[in-house]
C-alpha cells in the first residue's frame, strides 16, 4: 500500500473526541473515498442507518436522493482538506418511515504527507431535534408570512430614554411589509425614528415610553405631521420590561381624517352662515317691526286694523324662528348656558298657555290644559323651558286642522314630571318618529308644504330639554291620528319651596319725560323707523348714520342716552363707545347697545366696551320703554 504506521503521525492524546460528545453509535473506518465509504460491522450502526438486515455495505445505500449529493460532498470536503466532519441527511427505513442522522467525524490518523489515514466518529439519531427545528422554522415562516400579508403596518421598536429618564427617540427593531408604504420609511431596520423625522411629535416619544415601562396597551389616533400621515395605532409592550420593546400596529387613516375635517369646516361653515343669516334677516324685521309700532303710535288708525294684529303675530313668529335658528347654532357650538333657579312648572305651563292663547284663538284651535293645583318644582332656566313647550305649542297649532283641539298636560310620576302636548292633526308616520328631531325634519312635507316650517323647533326642543337632564318622545298612531309630544324631566325634590313668581310688572307709561336721545344705525330705514318710535313716545331724537356722525353730534349737543348700533363699517359700536366714554370725561352719559346678537358674550363684551344696557333686535314699543325706564331709574335692572 506505499502507507506504514512508522510512516504516519498518529494521534492518540484525546483524539479530539471530546469534542464529538457521542450520544449515539461509535465507529472507526479507514478514511477512503466517499464511493468506498462501508457500513461498520456494529449491528447499531447498521440499525441506526437502516441496512439492519440488508444485505449492503455501502454506508449511502439508504440516504434519500435529496440529501445524497450533499452528503457525498461533504464527505469528499472532509476527507480531502477538513478538520472535521459534520453533516446531517435523512434515511428510508424499511418500514417507509424516514430517520435523520447526524454524521461527526475526525481524523485520529495522518500518513506522513498530512493524507488522513483512519477516522473516528459518531452517528446521532437527530429525528426528534429535527423535527422540533423544522416546526419552530414553520412557525417562525408562518409568523413572518402573517406578518407581511396584513395590509396593516407594524413594526417592533425599541424604545430610547435619555439620562434622565425620558423618552427620547426609538429604534426599529423589525418592520412588515406595508411599513413602508404606510410610513414612506425605507431601510428603517436598525435605524432611529430621529433619523427619518427630526421633528418627530413628543406625543409619540411619550406614549411609547409610557407603554414600555407600564406594560399597558393603549390604542389611540394621532399625527405624524412631517411623515404627512395621520395613524390609528394600537401599541403594547413585546418581551421583558428591561428591553423596552413595543410592538406597534398602525393603519393610514389619513384621507378619513381629511374627509371628517372637510365635513366639520363645511358644519362650521353652514352654521355660521346659519347664524349670520338670521342675524342679517333681524335688521329688515327690526325696521318693520319699528315701523309698525309707529304706525300704531301715530294718529293713523292703524292701531285698529284688522290687519295690525296679524302683522304683529305674523312678524313675533319670524322672530321665534329667527331665534330658533340663532339657538340651534349656539347650541351646536357650545355657546348656550343655562341660568338655572327653582322655578314651578305649573305656573310656567299657565304662562307658557296664556301667551299661546291669542294665537290658537286666532287658528280656530281649542288649547285645552290639564294641571294640578299644587306646585311641581324642577330646577331649570324658566325662559328656555318656556321656549321648549312653546316650541310644541307651535308646533301643535301648525299642524292641526281648524277646530282641532290641542291638549298640554302635566302630572307628577315618581321622581319626574311628565309634560304632554297632544294634538289631533296629521299625525306623524312610525318611520319618521325617530328622525322628527333632527335638525330641519320635514314631517310629511308634500302633504303639508304650506305648514313644514324650517324643522328647527323640534330639534331645538330636544337638545334644550337633554340640557336639563331630561328627555323628550314623539308618539302617533300614523297619519291622520295626531300625534303626542312627551318632555320628562327630573323633580327638585327639596321640602322648602321658594315664593311664587312675582306678577309681571305694569306696563310703563308712554310718556316718561322728555329725554334728548342721540340714535346711531348705518341702516337708514332701521334708524329712521326707531327714531320715529322714539319721537312718537314724546323724546327728542338727532339721527345720525354712520360711527363719525355719532360722535360729532355728541360734540355738538351732549344728549341724556344714546342708543348706538354695534355692526357699523368703519368705526363698530364697541369702538364709539369707549370714545365716547373717552369725551365724556367720566361725566355721567347713558349708552345702550342695538344689535342682532344677544348671547351671553354678546352682552359681556358691550359690557366690556361700556355700554349700559343691551338691546336685541327687533325693537318693540314695549323693549324701548323697558329700556327706559331701566336707564332712567324707574325701573330695575
Amino acid at each position: 500500500m506505499g502507507r506504514t504506521a512508522s510512516a504516519a503521525a498518529t494521534i492518540v492524546s484525546g483524539h479530539g473526541l471530546e469534542a464529538l460528545r457521542p450520544n449515539g453509535v461509535l465507529y472507526q473506518a479507514q478514511a477512503v473515498a466517499p464511493g468506498e465509504r462501508r457500513v461498520p460491522d456494529d449491528p447499531r450502526a447498521r440499525a441506526l442507518l437502516g441496512l439492519e438486515g440488508v444485505d449492503r455495505h455501502s454506508w449511502w445505500h439508504a440516504v434519500l436522493a435529496q440529501d445524497l449529493d450533499g452528503a457525498l460532498a461533504g464527505y469528499l470536503q472532509f476527507i480531502t482538506a477538513g478538520e472535521s466532519l459534520d453533516i446531517q441527511y435523512r434515511i428510508q427505513l424499511p418500514d417507509g418511515s424516514q430517520r435523520w442522522l447526524r454524521d461527526r467525524a475526525r481524523v485520529v490518523e495522518r500518513a506522513g504527507d498530512g493524507v488522513p489515514l483512519r477516522l473516528f466518529g459518531v452517528i446521532d439519531d437527530v429525528t426528534a431535534c429535527n423535527s422540533l427545528q423544522r416546526r419552530a422554522q414553520e412557525a417562525s415562516d408562518k409568523y413572518r408570512l402573517l406578518f407581511d400579508s396584513i395590509d396593516a403596518g407594524f413594526c417592533v421598536i425599541e424604545v430610547l430614554f435619555d439620562a434622565a429618564g425620558e423618552p427620547e427617540d426609538y429604534r426599529f427593531l423589525e418592520v412588515n411589509a406595508a411599513f413602508e408604504g404606510i410610513t414612506g420609511i425605507r431601510d428603517g431596520v436598525g435605524r432611529r425614528m430621529r433619523e427619518f423625522a427630526g421633528t418627530h411629535e413628543r406625543h409619540w416619544f411619550e406614549t411609547y415610553g409610557r407603554i414600555a415601562r407600564t406594560g399597558i396597551p393603549e390604542r389611540f389616533e394621532n399625527s405624524a405631521e412631517q411623515l404627512g400621515f395621520y395613524y390609528d395605532v394600537y401599541a403594547f409592550r413585546v418581551g421583558d420590561p428591561g428591553l423596552n420593546q413595543v410592538g406597534v400596529l398602525f393603519t393610514d387613516i389619513t384621507q378619513r381624517k381629511r374627509a371628517e375635517d372637510a365635513l366639520r369646516e363645511d358644519g362650521r361653515r353652514k352654521t355660521e352662515f346659519i347664524a349670520m343669516l338670521a342675524h342679517e334677516l333681524r335688521n329688515p324685521l327690526a325696521t318693520i317691526t319699528s315701523g309698525l309700532q309707529a304706525m300704531k303710535l301715530g294718529s293713523h288708525g292703524v292701531a285698529s286694523h284688522p290687519a295690525t294684529a296679524m302683522m304683529e303675530r305674523q312678524v313675533g313668529q319670524m322672530r321665534r324662528l329667527l331665534d330658533d335658528l340663532l339657538d340651534i347654532n349656539r347650541i351646536t357650538l357650545g355657546k348656550v348656558h343655562l341660568r338655572r333657579e327653582r322655578c314651578d312648572l305649573v305656573q310656567l305651563l299657565r304662562q307658557v298657555s296664556e301667551a299661546f292663547q291669542p294665537h290658537y284663538d286666532q287658528q280656530g284651535l281649542v288649547l285645552d290644559w290639564a294641571w294640578p293645583v299644587q306646585p311641581l318644582w324642577v330646577k331649570a332656566d324658566p325662559a328656555r323651558l318656556m321656549q321648549v313647550f312653546g316650541n310644541l305649542l307651535s308646533n301643535a297649532a301648525k299642524f292641526s286642522n281648524p277646530g282641532g283641539r290641542v291638549t298640554l298636560s302635566l302630572q307628577h310620576d315618581g321622581q319626574q314630571a311628565v309634560i304632554q302636548v297632544r294634538d289631533q292633526g296629521v299625525g306623524i308616520e312610525a318611520a319618521q318618529l325617530e328622525s322628527i328631531f333632527e335638525l330641519f325634519a320635514q314631517v310629511d312635507s308634500e302633504r303639508n308644504a304650506s305648514s313644514g316650517g324650517l324643522g328647527v323647533g323640534i330639534a331645538l326642543a330636544r337638545q334644550l330639554v337633554e340640557m336639563h337632564q331630561g328627555q323628550i318622545l314623539a308618539h302617533s298612531d300614523g297619519l291622520g291620528h295626531g300625534s303626542t309630544f312627551t318632555v320628562c324631566l327630573p323633580l327638585d325634590l327639596q321640602s322648602s319651596a321658594p315664593p311664587a313668581l312675582a306678577p309681571p310688572e305694569e306696563p310703563v307709561p308712554a310718556n316718561d319725560g322728555v329725554l334728548h336721545i342721540l340714535l346711531i344705525d348705518d341702516n337708514h330705514d332701521a334708524a329712521d323707523s326707531i327714531s320715529m318710535v322714539l319721537e312718537l313716545l314724546g323724546h327728542r331724537v338727532t339721527t345720525c348714520y354712520s360711527g363719525q356722525q355719532g360722535l360729532d353730534a355728541l360734540a355738538a349737543a351732549r344728549p341724556d342716552l344714546v342708543f348706538t348700533d354695534i355692526g357699523m363699517p368703519g368705526m363698530d359700536g364697541h369702538e364709539v363707545c369707549r370714545r365716547m366714554r373717552a369725551m365724556s370725561e367720566g361725566a355721567p352719559l347713558k349708552i345702550v347697545a342695538l344689535t342682532g346678537w344677544g348671547t351671553l358674550e354678546d352682552r359681556a363684551q358691550s359690557a366690556q366696551a361700556g355700554f349700559d344696557y343691551h338691546l336685541v333686535k327687533p325693537i318693540t314699543t314695549a323693549k324701548l320703554r323697558e329700556a327706559l325706564g331701566i336707564i332712567s331709574g324707574r325701573l330695575p335692572a
